[in-house]
This record gives C-alpha cells, structure tokens and sequence, in this order.
C-alpha cells in the first residue's frame, strides 16, 4: 500500500514538479528523513511533498529506495537524474530485487552495463535477458560467477539449485569453500548434499572447529588423506588453537603453513593474526621467529601487506641488526603506501636502514623524502633528523578559488548536502560532500573543505581532508581545524593539546558515541564525565556529553589535567592515559621501562613495542598534531620537539 503511494508519488514529480511550499526545506526534509528511519513510508512521502527543491526531494527518494520501497521503474527514473550520487551500488543492489520478470532484455542489459548483479535475482534476471539476446555462454557464465562469488538467502539458493542447476554444479565446490572461509556455516551446511563426500568431510571437519562442535578430533580424523593438509581446514585449527588459548601451537602452525600463497589458501585471511603473533615474539626477544612470522605473508597488496613489509623491516633493521634486508622491507612498504602517515613512516625508516649501512647522502635523501610528509610522526621525525625546517604550510595559511564559482557548487550533489546540512543531519551531509570530493582538483577540494568549515562543520571539512590524504594531498587548514567547539579559554590545559586530543577521539563531531559508550568530542565515558564534574563542581548528565559540547570539552581538559598532574608533562604517558587508561601508563612503564629521559632510537623502539595498535597510532597522532596546532594558533611554523615532547620528565 505505502508502495503505491510512492509510486504514484514519484510520477508527479517527474511530470509536473512541485510549487512552493511556506514551510522552510529544512524542516520539511528533517521530518521526512525522520519519517523514513521510522519505517513510515507514507509519512515520509507526505513531507518530501512539501520540498520545493529537486535535489531535497531526490534525498528522500534516495533515501526510500535504499529503503527497497519503489518500484523498477523509479530506480531507473532516479538513476537517470543522479548518476554521480553517493551509495550507488547499494542502491542499484536494491533495485535488482524490484525488476519484473517480463522486463524488456535491453532494459535490463542497460541496468547491469555500470555494474553486475550483487543479487541473486539481479543475477537470474540478466542471464535471462542475455538468453533472450541470443548470449548463452554470457547467461552461463552469470550465473556461475553469481553461484560462486555472491551471499544469497535460502530461498534463492534454493531457487539457484532448482532451476539451474546443470550451470551452476561446477561451482559447487568452489563456493562451498567460500563459504567456510567467510565462517558462512548456515550457508555452507546447507550446499553439503551438491558436494562430492569428500568435500562433506572436509566442511563438517571445518565448520565444527568454527563452531567448537564436541567430538572435532574425530571429525578432522575421517577427512580423506587427499584434503588433509587443505589450508582452510589448517586456518580453522588455528583460528581454534587461538580461542583455546594454544598461541604457541597456534604461532607454530602458522610458520609451518607460510610456505606459499597456496599452503596458505587465503593468505588475507592470516594476515592481521599473523602481525600481532609476529609482534608477541618481537616483544619478548624471540627476534628471529618474529622476523620468519611476519616476513612469511606471501601477500602482494593491499594494507596488511604494507604493514607486514614494514613490521619485517623494523625487525631486521632495530632487532637482527641486518639493515640491507630491512630496506628492501621499508622500499617495498613505500611503493604499497600514498598517505603522508605512510611516506613518512617510509622515508624515516629508509634513512635509519641507510645510516646503518653507511651510506649517508642516501640516508639524507631518504628523510627529506620523509620530510615532505611533515603532517605525520615519522615525517617529522625524519625533517628533524635531516635538518629540515618545519614546513610554514603547516600553520594553514592557504588560499582556494571562490567554492560559488566551482562548477560542482551547481551539481545535485553538493545542493543534496547543503539541504541535508541545513536540516542537520550532519552524517548524511558528510557522506554527499566526501562523495562530490572524490572527483575533484586539489584547490576544488580545498575550497569544498573551506565550504564545511563557514558553516561550522569542522568534522565535515576534517573528513574531506582525511580522504583527500589518502593519496597524498594535503589541506592543511581542513586537515587540522581550528574549531570554537575547542575554546581558547576555560579550559585546564592547553587548547592545543585539547584541540589535538578532539581531532583524535571524535573527528570533532559532538553527537559521536563509541561502541564501548564513550560520548562527544573528548571520547567521555560516563562514569569519567561524572568524576570530572565533581572535580569541576558542576552538575553531571550523561546526555549533556552530547548536548553541550562545551561541558564535553571541559570535563576532557579537567580529566587530562590530571593526567598532567600525575605523568607531568611527558605526552607519551598522558595520550597512553587518555587513550588506555592512566593503569596502562603505569604498567607500560614497569614493563618496558620510562619514556623518560630516553633518546631518539629508544623512545622510536618504546613507542612500537606498545602492545595495542590502537594506542601506538594514538601517541603517534597526537603527538603530530599537538606541534601542528600550535602553529595553527600562532600562525608561524616552530620546531617539532617531538622527541622532547615524548620523553619530557
């Protein structure tokens, strides 16, 4: 019935248009997207009837058909308008499911021309168009490619296995194993019978160590010799050594496994185990194990391939004391990587590799490759090392053309955002504006970023900066706000390290809530808030953490204060504290010693020995940002200090 309504809904619009409305766009577009999360369709319809503006109204119609509330028709009508939209594939995903069986076969080919089925319908439906235009062997293989590679429910499974069945048979076993690699066992129980017995064996061995079945010895026992050494149902017993707590079984399974991609099956799926393992043994000196663990990925791309390349060079170079292999290691990891986080690291470590093989000029040209990455830890460690004075970019002084003559300030895109940013759905806002800056020069996404930050949206023009430096382009003023949600005065610490603090825990955004509960700008968890608002003798609500970000930011200066009061000035204990817990901070230092007082190479060492990846990333981003702010306030470049920052008594 709301269907219908749409539909019909849907027409007028693209035949007639709308008149003005006396309600304002904003409101009228906050009601109906509220009505859409509500599941009220017709409420929903109702309100973006009020909307003048054609791209306010395609927000809502996006939003419905995400939705799968239209018909085939409106997802083509929709299509047609907003080729360039955010969310696209899903959307056209969505829109598979609406396609009628008697659709026209050109139809249908043109549907699928930008993407291919992600459903199992969309699948069916274009083997029958391809069928219908004399392309059987296209048909086939669509259907084979879908048997294979897509996650269908039990009824289409079900329909798959019914009607076509002879094109899809021999996929059986590759998509079974699929299947068990992805830990899909419902799924994979049920393809048990389509599967030679064999192959039976093998998943049953699998799916009951997934699933810590009783009686798994015996199971993994009646495997056929042939696929014993079968690498998923190696992963599946060392994903289940893990859980039993059996690391070291575990980390020898693994480094009898590493001996080809193949042995390995997926060697994506050992990946990320594979780097903490590998890390264990480095932290407890078992450097050589580390170094065969980590180097052993047979991965080729990717960011686990970039991390274990690194992890491998830093091993080599700081714990075998093999500096040639080590370069090769960090040279690999710079041709993997395009952040300034990474060309940083990159440039750093090449140096050090190149130091301690004697060969200085190189080492020299390595960190001032480095130092062109002075937004990042290691780039400013290695402008430091190198002599290089601080980039007066930093202090974000650039200029961008005018965004009102930009050509992308009259696209649906951007009006869809400025729409959404007026109503105050800010995530949606952010998503259309990070979207329309993937197709942009460096001075449009500047001047797009600027855009986010006049309307007070630092979180927005932070977003855009972090995507634009994913592949090396920096906006130095978007990259770092200045933002008035982290106020000059008031505060028990200093705003840069506040400002530092906000970019790392919420991106800036004042309505965030964590997984583990923490709230707003500063990342508070409740019972924290609570402590600092009888420290600050202020009354205390859980809901004021997203509701005043002024009180949100106080209660993180007060609670970093006392960080300070504790660790003093040394900001490897103060992030470690704000990040982990003030109990890490001192348990930290009773295991690896104090940052205090330690040189460069040390302090580098003591740093990557943090056991949580999270934390080692925390000190690392914080520590660049707090030197980058203080420029950011003063308007002037200054000296890094980041080794005296981090090893400060």
């Amino acid at each position: 019935m709301a269907g219908k309504a749409i539909r019909v809904f849907f027409m007028v619009m693209a035949a007639v248009g709308l008149v003005a409305q006396a309600a304002p766009v904003r409101a009228d577009l906050a009601e109906a997207l509220q009505a859409t999360r509500s599941s009220d369709w017709d409420r929903a319809t109702r309100a973006a009837a009020a909307l003048e503006d054609q791209a306010a109204r395609d927000v809502v119609i996006w939003t419905l058909l995400r939705a799968r509330q239209g018909s085939w028709q409106d997802y083509r009508d929709f299509l047609a308008r907003n080729s360039d939209w955010p969310g696209l594939p899903l959307l056209r995903a969505r829109g598979e499911d609406a396609i009628p069986e008697n659709a026209a076969p050109a139809d249908v080919l043109a549907y699928f021309a930008p993407q291919a089925p992600r459903t199992g319908t969309g699948a069916r439906r274009l083997a029958a168009a391809q069928a219908a235009t004399g392309d059987a062997e296209g048909a086939v293989e669509t259907l084979a490619t879908a048997w294979r590679h897509l996650n269908l429910d039990r009824e289409e499974q079900a329909i798959f296995l019914r009607e076509h069945f002879r094109e899809i048979t021999p996929q059986n076993i590759a998509r079974l194993d699929r299947l068990l690699w992805e830990g899909r066992t419902g799924d994979a129980r049920a393809m048990l019978d389509s599967v030679p017995p064999a192959w039976q064996r093998l998943a049953e061995a699998r799916i009951a160590l997934r699933i810590d079945q009783p009686g798994v010895d015996g199971l993994i026992a009646a495997v056929p010799a042939a696929l014993q050494d079968h690498p998923g149902l190696a992963y599946e017993r060392f994903q289940w050594r893990l859980r039993k707590g059996r690391i070291d079984s575990a980390r020898e399974l693994l480094d009898a496994q590493s001996t080809s991609a193949a042995a390995l099956g997926d060697p994506e799926a050992w990946a990320n185990r594979r780097r903490s393992l590998a890390r264990d043994l480095m932290r407890d000196d078992r450097d050589r194990e580390a170094y065969r663990l980590a180097a052993n990925h047979f991965l080729t791309e990717g960011n686990h391939y970039a991390d274990l390349e690194w992890l491998s060079g830093f091993i080599a170079l700081r714990k075998l004391n093999d500096p040639e292999t080590a370069l090769g290691h960090f040279r690999r990891f710079e041709d993997a990587v395009a952040s300034p986080i990474s060309l940083g690291r990159a440039g750093y470590w090449q140096g050090r590799a190149l130091e301690a093989l004697g060969r200085p000029n190189e080492a020299r040209a390595a960190y001032a490759m480095g130092a062109e990455h002075q937004t990042a830890f290691y780039g400013q460690l290695a402008a430091e090392r190198a002599g290089i004075a601080p980039d007066p970019a930093l202090a974000g002084r650039e200029t961008y053309p005018d965004w009102a003559a930009s050509p992308y300030a009259r696209t649906s895109v951007f009006r869809a955002a400025r729409a959404l940013q007026q109503a105050g759905q800010r995530s949606l806002a952010e998503r259309f504006l990070v979207h329309l800056s993937e197709r942009l020069t460096l001075e449009e996404m500047g001047a797009l970023a600027d855009v986010a930050l006049a309307w007070d949206e630092p979180h927005i023009a932070l977003k855009i900066a972090k995507f634009a430096a994913e592949d090396g382009r920096v906006l130095h003023r978007a990259y770092h706000p200045v933002t008035n949600l982290v106020p000059g005065q008031g505060l028990a610490v200093n705003r840069a390290l506040a400002l530092a603090i906000a970019r790392r825990e919420s991106e800036f955004d004042p309505a965030v809530v964590s997984p583990a509960g923490a709230r707003g700008l500063m990342q508070l968890m409740p019972g924290t808030g609570e402590l600092m608002a009888g420290k600050l003798g202020e009354p205390f609500s859980a809901a004021r953490l997203l509701s005043d970000p002024a009180q949100n930011v106080r209660f993180g200066a007060a609670y970093l204060d006392q960080l300070i009061e504790e660790f003093g000035e040394n900001l490897t204990l103060i992030a470690i504290g704000y990040n982990a817990g003030p109990g890490r901070s001192r348990s930290w230092t009773e295991r690896f010693g104090s940052p205090k007082g330690l040189d460069e190479d040390a302090m580098v060492d003591w740093i990557e020995h943090v056991p949580f990846r999270e934390t080692r990333n925390y000190i690392m981003r914080v520590t660049e940002s707090r030197v980058i702010y203080e420029m950011r306030l003063t308007g002037r470049a200054q000296p890094f200090r980041v080794i005296e920052r981090l090893t400060a008594r």
